[in-house]
C-alpha cells in the first residue's frame, strides 16, 4: 500500500499487552490469576525518538493497550475495548506500527489489526519486535498486515516512513512485504547499530509516564522500593551465550555492543531530574558480560549521589560473569535485590541439554555471600526442557532447597520462536508450528505433552515446587528471619492479593515476632478471602492441607 506524496505522515504506534488471550478473557470475567506487569515499551520509545531526530515528516502518537488492560472488564468485551481506545486517538494515522514483542499476544494482535484497519481503511500497517522477527512469513499471511520489520529497526523504520511519505516503492533491508512470503530463506536483519551512543534517548513524552514510573508490576516492592519511582533502561545490546531456550539473539545478535558510561549517566540524570526516578531496571540481556566495564559503570552510578538510588535486574544476572568484586560493586551502587539466573540444578542438564553451563558451586557461594551482605536473593529455575526427566527436574527442586535463597522462581520451559529449544520440540513432535497462534498460548503453563511428562503433570509439579520451597518451607521462616520474610511476602500479596498461602506465611511471621494481634488480623483476612474470592477458595482447597499449625475449620471459625 502506498500513499499520495505528502508533507506530513501520522504514525501511530500500538503497544500490545503480553498476556495470553485467554488470560485477557479471564480479566473480563474477573477471574485472572496472572498479575499484569506494566513494562515500558523501550522498543517503541527508541523508534519514536529516532524518527523525531532523523525524520521531520512525522506526527507521532501511541495507542497503549498494555496500559489499560487491567480496566478491560469495564468495556464488556475485547472488541469494544480495542475500538473504544482507538476512537480516542486525535488524528487519522497513515501508518500503524505494531510492537509485536510476545508470541502470546498474537491473537490479540490479529484482532486489533483487523479492527483498526476497519476504522482506518487507507492506513499502511507494519509490525516489528521479537515475535515479528521470528514469524515473518506467518504474519505476512495476515490480510490486513502490509509489512514486517525485523531486528533492530530504528534506521530501517525511519527510512520506511520516508519512502511511504514520498510514495516510493518500499525497498529496505530488514522490511518485508507480502510479495516476499515465499522467500523466507532470504529474510535478513538490517544489521546492528554499532554506535549505541548515536541513538537518542527513549521518547518518554510518548508515554503516560506517571502510570509507568509508579507501577508496582516490574519492580520488586521490598522495603523502600515500594515507594520508589522506576524506569527501565538499556545499557547494551547482544548476548554471546547460546542457551537453547533463549531467542534474544535473533533481534540483537550475539556480539555485545555497549553504550558509553557517560551516555548512560546522562540518561539516568535526565530521568531523575525530569521524573524523580530513583530505581533503574537495566533490560540488558547480559549486563555483567564485561567485568571492567561493569565496575566502571557501577562506580559511576554510585558517584551520582542520587538519594535512594537502586538497581534491580529482573532479567537476572549470569552466575558465570560474576565475582565477589562485581557483587560488591552492585551492592554499593544500590542493588538490594539480586536476581540470579541458574535455570537447572542438574549438572547433566546444564552441560548437555541447555548449553548454559552455570557453575552450580559458584552459585551456592554467591547466594551465601549476598545473604551475608543483607541482599535479598531471588534465583530463577526452568523445568521441562526437551528430554529432561522427572528425576532431573527434582534435582533442580532439591538444589533450590540446598541453595537456601530468599526466593526461588520456578518457570516452565517455553519453546520461544527463534530459539533452539523451539526447533527441538518441533523435531520431537511435541509441538506444531501453530503453538502460539491461538487463544491458549501461554508462557506460564505447558500446553503440550512430552514422553517424559504430561502438560498437566508438569504444571502441577512446577506449582507444587513453588509452594513447597517458597511458602511451606520458606528459608527465612524456617531460620527465624521473620522481618526479612515479611518484606518478601508483602511483595507477593501486592502482586497476588488473593494468595492466601502468602497471607498465611505473613501470619506465621507475625506469630514468630510475637505480634499476636497482627497475626489474628491476617487470619481473619484469610477467612474472608476464602469465603469471598474464588481464586482464594480454590487455592485453599488445593493446598490448605499443607499449611502448618492451622486447618480450614480453624480459619473459618475466626
Amino acid at each position: 500500500m502506498h500513499l499520495a506524496k505528502r508533507n506530513k505522515i501520522n504514525v501511530l504506534f500500538i503497544n500490545l499487552p503480553y498476556l495470553p488471550y485467554d488470560t485477557i478473557l479471564e480479566k473480563i470475567r474477573n477471574e485472572d490469576k496472572i498479575a499484569h506487569r506494566l513494562e515500558m515499551p523501550l522498543g517503541i520509545l527508541y523508534l519514536s525518538a529516532y524518527l523525531k531526530k532523523h525524520n521531520h515528516l512525522c506526527d507521532i502518537r501511541l495507542l497503549d493497550y498494555s496500559l489499560h488492560i487491567d480496566d478491560i472488564r469495564t468495556y464488556s468485551n475485547i472488541d469494544n475495548f480495542i475500538k473504544s481506545l482507538a476512537k480516542k486517538v486525535d488524528f487519522v494515522p497513515d501508518i500503524l506500527a505494531f510492537s509485536a514483542m510476545f508470541s502470546t499476544s498474537h491473537r490479540f494482535f490479529v484482532e486489533t489489526l483487523d479492527i483498526l484497519k476497519s476504522l482506518w481503511p487507507k492506513v499502511t500497517t507494519i509490525a516489528g519486535g521479537n515475535h515479528a522477527t521470528n514469524a515473518v512469513g506467518k504474519l505476512l499471511e495476515l490480510e490486513n498486515l502490509d509489512y514486517v520489520a525485523i531486528g533492530e529497526a530504528e534506521a530501517s523504520f525511519s527510512e520506511f516512513v520516508s519512502q511511504i511519505a514520498a510514495s516510493k516503492q518500499i525497498n529496505i533491508k530488514g522490511i518485508y512485504a507480502k510479495k516476499d512470503i515465499h522467500s523466507a530463506a532470504s529474510f535478513s536483519s538490517p544489521g546492528y547499530i554499532e554506535d549505541l551512543d548515536s541513538l537518542p534517548f527513549p521518547d518518554w513524552d510518548l508515554l503516560n509516564m506517571a502510570a509507568y514510573i509508579n507501577s508496582k508490576g516490574r519492580k520488586r516492592n521490598i522495603g523502600e522500593s515500594k515507594e520508589s519511582r522506576c524506569a527501565t533502561i538499556m545499557t547494551s545490546r547482544g548476548c554471546p551465550f547460546c542457551c537453547t531456550f533463549c531467542a534474544a539473539h535473533t533481534v540483537h545478535g550475539r556480539r555485545v555492543r555497549y553504550r558509553s558510561v557517560e551516555n548512560i549517566l546522562e540518561e539516568v540524570k535526565l530521568l531523575y531530574r525530569a521524573y524523580e526516578i530513583t530505581l533503574f531496571i537495566p533490560e540488558d540481556d547480559m549486563f555483567t558480560q564485561d567485568k571492567q566495564r561493569t565496575l566502571n559503570l557501577l562506580s559511576a552510578f554510585k558517584e551520582l549521589n542520587i538519594p535512594g538510588l537502586e538497581l534491580q535486574f529482573p532479567n537476572a544476572l549470569s552466575i558465570n560473569t560474576l565475582s565477589e568484586e562485581v557483587l560488591d560493586a552492585l551492592i554499593n551502587s544500590g542493588m538490594k535485590v539480586a536476581c540470579l539466573a541458574i535455570e537447572s540444578g542438574s549438572e547433566y542438564v546444564q552441560k548437555n541439554v541447555i548449553k548454559k553451563n552455570c557453575n552450580l558451586k559458584k552459585a551456592k557461594e554467591y547466594v551465601e555471600y549476598l545473604g551475608d551482605k543483607g541482599t535479598i536473593v531471588r534465583c530463577y529455575y526452568i523445568l521441562g526442557f526437551p528430554g529432561e526427566t522427572k528425576e532431573q527436574m527434582m534435582e533442580t527442586v532439591e538444589y533450590a532447597k540446598y541453595l537456601n535463597a530468599d526466593w526461588s522462581v520456578f518457570s516452565i520451559a517455553t519453546p520461544l520462536l527463534g530459539s533452539e529449544m523451539y526447533n527441538q520440540f518441533l523435531q520431537m513432535g511435541c509441538i506444531t508450528g501453530e503453538l502460539y497462534w491461538g487463544v491458549n498460548a501461554s508462557y506460564a503453563k505447558r500446553n503440550f505433552d512430552t514422553k517424559e511428562i504430561t502438560a498437566e503433570e508438569l504444571n502441577a509439579f512446577a506449582y507444587q515446587a513453588n509452594i513447597d520451597v517458597n511458602f511451606i518451607h520458606n528459608p527465612n521462616i524456617v531460620n527465624g528471619n521473620f522481618t526479612r520474610a515479611i518484606e518478601i511476602f508483602n511483595d507477593i500479596v501486592i502482586h497476588f492479593p488473593f494468595h492466601i498461602i502468602a497471607w498465611h506465611c505473613l501470619m506465621r511471621c507475625y506469630q514468630g515476632l510475637g505480634d499476636i494481634e497482627k497475626a489474628k488480623e491476617i487470619t481473619r483476612k484469610i477467612a474472608v478471602l476464602i469465603n469471598s474470592d474464588k481464586r482464594s477458595a480454590e487455592m485453599f482447597a488445593k493446598y490448605g492441607r499443607l499449611l502448618p499449625e492451622s486447618s480450614g475449620e480453624e480459619l473459618l471459625r475466626i
